[in-house]
């Protein structure tokens, strides 16, 4: 791993997921430790997320906060919501069920709050540990997602924007760019699949990974068809269709429920 590797990780991170991250090969680790963290803070005032070789045939990503971040931390406790809470929770519940997920050494349940003390580490196991296109599938597979769960509690935004109001509270012209969050994305397609709900058309089968999903996210109940404002749980509500099944579900209002428009299909 060297310096631009890193880089190319860091712009990748931006790229895909709109979070701003700065990022450096630690030069206290012996085997070359990676490090992360938000652009607006630093290494001590923040959250750090770092991926370090562990044996042979093992990365351990962690997320941990620098030693400085009492500000940070305080934040994160005044504005998190259960809404946000909500979406970090099952951000980590997709690594709990793929790989060894530990808060402070012990196995981690969903009531965990953000402290001082707060240090998650995920174990991938049976991989090249030093081979870049490994490290890049653990930074995608595991750090991207914790840098997307913290990102919900602090409030941070790919735009600049720090609403947290609940969906449905938003004006009108920002809902569709709420619907295309780049976290709201990563989480429905971690938890159902890069594939269409509905009719099952899987994108890289026909384009290759070379052109992005072409999938789109939608709310299965709609934020233009509720009265007042509630909250999502992204497990339940968020589902990933292709273009066409996006359009035909919408062509009724209220919008046909997935199900529904799987009935409709022709066998």
């Amino acid at each position: 791993m060297n310096e631009l590797q890193v880089v190319k990780l860091r712009d990748n991170i931006r790229e895909k997921y709109g979070l701003n991250v700065e990022g450096l090969i630690d030069p206290a680790s012996p085997r070359k430790s990676i490090l992360f963290w938000f652009d607006n803070y630093n290494r001590g005032n923040g959250p750090v997320f770092s991926i370090r070789p562990s044996g042979l045939k093992r990365h351990v990503v962690s997320l941990k906060f620098g030693p400085y971040a009492a500000d940070c931390i305080e934040h994160i406790k005044k504005i998190s919501t259960q809404e946000s809470y909500a979406i970090a929770y099952a951000f980590v519940e997709q690594l709990v069920e793929k790989f060894n997920v530990k808060l402070n050494g012990n196995p981690i349940e969903n009531d965990w709050k953000i402290d001082a003390f707060f240090n998650i580490e995920v174990t991938r196991t049976n991989l090249k540990q030093d081979d870049f296109e490994c490290i890049s599938d653990s930074v995608e597979l595991v750090m991207v997602p914790l840098m997307a769960a913290i990102a919900e509690l602090i409030g941070y935004d790919e735009v600049g924007q720090n609403d947290r109001d609940k969906e449905g509270e938003l004006k009108q012209s920002l809902i569709t760019k709420r619907e295309r969050n780049p976290r709201n994305r990563l989480l429905c397609l971690s938890i159902h699949g890069a594939i269409c709900f509905v009719c099952k058309l899987d994108p890289k089968s026909i384009y290759g990974s070379d052109l992005g999903s072409v999938l789109e996210i939608h709310h299965i109940e709609p934020l233009s068809e509720i009265e007042e404002a509630r909250i999502y749980n992204p497990r339940t509500d968020l589902v990933p269709l292709c273009p066409n099944c996006h359009r035909a579900i919408h062509k009724r209002k209220p919008a046909y429920k997935p199900n529904e428009l799987k009935d409709m299909l022709i066998k």
